[in-house]
């Protein structure tokens, strides 16, 4: 039966350590001597500055975006220029009884062309470069976005390969515990069912392994098709991102954030092209007038205040009016969305911070400890064998807390980024140094 036991042991270990064979793992430098080797991904290694410069130039929304706004940029020139003019050719008193037009009393050419009120083309062309305004600005807002996706699906990423190396290290640790585990059973100091439970452990590891590679290649299918890539090429290993701190206040981020986020422009730039559709509608008040050339030339004026068609004109007007009130009012409510946008994003990075020191500074030290002192404890039978797994699961998830506060940190600064419209100021943020980490 104690056969068994080891073969069974050593076939979980075999599908686990098999499965990173086939990827191909490497050691990993500065690692324990027991370490399980991590995984070795194809390619150089990635940065995120890296993914977000080639984002920037090839990703097919902004590409489209781009070429969108070369179609609006011909629509001023449009609307400066006249309507093209109109020829007609007219033929007085043709008899009914008479199919020849040469018994007609009289015929009648005209050239004739309209020429629109004072000021009216140029704030029609004013009407078509705040669309042009309003379409560079859809470019901003999309490419914040996108910078913002490819912030979260790198973080994603990282953390998933990063619970995959921690997991497989813990294969190793769990291997020595079953090796103790095994001796002890040999002296008949422990039962069977004490040498089955780091089998059971390693089942779970490896079941947590498969959920992780999961994550990782879906975040690894966003990343791609973000860069409009196939979704299944392949992404280098990732540069680990630092622990940093935030320093400056929430205030001074709101007000960045109000002066320059690319939404919030948006709306102002919707309210300035209101106001350009308003001075049109006033000035449709006045008259236009049509030229004629023919053999007698006449002047045509246009009568907009006429009594039956001035209400059309005062209905326009008022619902222009309407409509710059209501952006000023969707001005003022995207302002408020903003500060709090900043300020959630702010208290989520300032809380992944703290998380991440604490992890760092007092959780793991003293749990790697407490390990060490179960793991002596147990060969001595000191302590039971549940009471060192429980220690082990401790280190295993305190180590993948620590990643996800530096990941959650990331992610956070991706939303303050976009709430605040663009890269965050320079000393925004400062790297934990190398003597305070520790390893």
């Amino acid at each position: 039966m104690r056969t068994k036991v080891v073969l069974a042991f050593a076939i979980l270990t075999g599908a686990i350590r098999g499965e990173s064979a086939a990827s191909g793992q490497i050691p990993t430098p500065g690692a324990a001597p027991h370490a399980q080797q991590y995984r070795h991904y194809e390619g150089p290694p990635v940065t995120l500055t890296d993914l977000l410069q080639e984002a920037t130039q090839k990703n097919p929304d902004l590409v489209a975006l781009r070429r969108q706004i070369e179609v609006m940029r011909h629509r001023p020139a449009q609307e400066r220029a006249l309507n093209p003019p109109m020829a007609e050719g007219q033929i007085w008193q043709w008899p009914i009884n008479s199919i020849n037009p040469a018994n007609t009393n009289m015929y009648m050419f005209m050239v004739s062309q309209e020429f629109p009120g004072r000021g009216k083309r140029d704030l029609r062309a004013a009407v078509a470069e705040k669309d042009i305004a309003l379409a560079e600005n859809d470019v901003t807002v999309r490419a914040r976005q996108i910078v913002n996706e490819i912030k979260q699906a790198y973080a994603t990423l990282f953390i998933a390969r990063k619970a995959i190396d921690v997991h497989l290290e813990s294969v190793d640790l769990l291997r020595e515990i079953a090796d103790i585990s095994q001796a002890k059973y040999t002296t008949g100091r422990i039962s069977q069912q004490d040498v089955l439970k780091p089998v059971a452990e390693l089942s779970k590891l490896h079941d947590d392994i498969v959920m992780f590679d999961e994550q990782a290649n879906i975040a690894t299918a966003r990343l791609n098709v973000l860069l409009d890539r196939a979704p299944e090429t392949a992404i280098g290993p990732l540069v680990d991102p630092r622990e940093q701190t935030l320093l400056p206040v929430t205030a001074d981020l709101q007000r960045i954030a109000i002066e320059r986020q690319p939404e919030l422009q948006r709306v102002r730039l919707e309210t300035g092209r209101a106001e350009a559709v308003l001075a049109v509608a006033r000035r449709d008040c006045r008259p236009e007038l049509r030229m004629t050339d023919a053999w007698l030339g006449s002047i045509a004026i246009t009568w907009p205040k006429a009594p039956w068609s001035r209400g059309k004109i005062d209905a326009r007007v008022a619902e222009q009016t309407a409509a710059v009130e209501a952006a000023k009012a969707r001005a003022r409510a995207m302002e408020n969305r903003v500060r709090l946008a900043v300020q959630e994003a702010y208290v989520r990075a300032k809380a992944a911070q703290e998380r991440a020191a604490l992890l760092r500074t007092t959780i793991l030290p003293q749990v790697h400890q407490t390990l060490e002192v179960s793991r002596v404890a147990y060969q001595t039978d000191r302590v039971d064998f549940q009471a060192l797994i429980d220690t082990e699961r401790m280190l295993l998830d305190a180590r993948l807390d620590y990643f996800r506060a530096l990941s959650d940190f990331n992610q956070a600064l991706a939303d303050l980024e976009r709430a605040v419209g663009g890269d965050l100021p320079p000393g925004t943020t400062a790297a934990v140094t190398v003597q305070e980490t520790g390893r």
